[in-house]
């Protein structure tokens, strides 16, 4: 019955992060820790996210900014690896408060959706990969943090779901060997990461279908409002944090 109601809300949880730009290990986390316990959360998620952007990058291959990815490889492994290495010996509890906040901040820079207030240039996004993926490796994800640059950056929906995607493999496929190498890669992790993989991958699929009936407006607005629900996501699970320090 746990795999079954982790599979059906990872199910979900995929299509609306197809529609939303990302942010499924955010909604999925919870769910997951209940299952196989908060320190597992990070390798799941990394062998599962992993998985569904093998599905995106298929399905938005030709849509793929490689311009961009260029940029992000260096940054993406070395923070990622970095991310991991810390992963067990440091809370990562101020981290994701810090990084709530920015998620909310997120509605007052996109008052108007079309209308961007500052240009980002691709060269950009090498330092912000860095960061984005450091923390990702230290907490197990931070959702959609970088889809205000993609935005910024004036790609089409399409394009940001499988330049996202394709930087995901990296960022994941090198969190797995670090997992690893530190030994949080166990059997019950594969199971549970390939499991709600797969499904993943069978969700990206109808998630795509949605997308191609929506505008690039509105695509827009689902993302900043996926961010925001994200960033207040990440807030509400630390509460117990945020009281102490109040």
């Amino acid at each position: 019955m746990q795999i079954f109601l982790v599979l059906l809300g990872a199910f979900i949880v995929f299509i609306l992060s197809t529609l939303t730009g990302g942010g499924a290990s955010l909604l999925l986390m919870p769910l997951v820790a209940v299952v196989v316990g908060v320190k597992a959360v990070a390798p799941v998620m990394a062998i599962s996210i992993g998985l569904s952007s093998t599905s995106k990058v298929a399905l938005f291959w030709k849509h793929i900014d490689w311009n961009l990815f260029l940029w992000l490889f260096p940054s993406t492994i070395v923070g990622s690896i970095l991310g991991a290495r810390l992963f067990a010996s440091l809370s990562s509890d101020y981290l994701q408060i810090l990084i709530g906040l920015l998620l909310v901040s997120t509605i007052f820079q996109f008052k108007k959706p079309s209308k961007p207030r500052f240009k980002v240039k691709a060269w950009h996004f090498a330092p912000m990969g860095l960061i984005v993926a450091f923390l990702s490796g230290l907490i197990g994800g931070v959702g959609p943090l970088m889809n205000s640059a993609y935005l910024n950056y004036g790609i089409s929906k399409e394009s940001l779901l499988g330049t996202r995607s394709a930087n995901a493999i990296l960022l994941h496929i090198t969190k797995i060997i670090s997992y690893a190498y530190f030994g949080y890669v166990t059997g019950e992790v594969l199971k549970y990461g390939i499991l709600i993989g797969v499904t993943s991958m069978i969700a990206v699929y109808f998630g795509k279908l949605i997308l191609a009936k929506i505008s690039e407006l509105f695509f827009r607005q689902i993302v900043v409002a996926s961010m925001v629900l994200s960033g207040i996501l990440m807030l509400w699970k630390n509460w117990d944090t945020i009281e102490s320090i109040i």
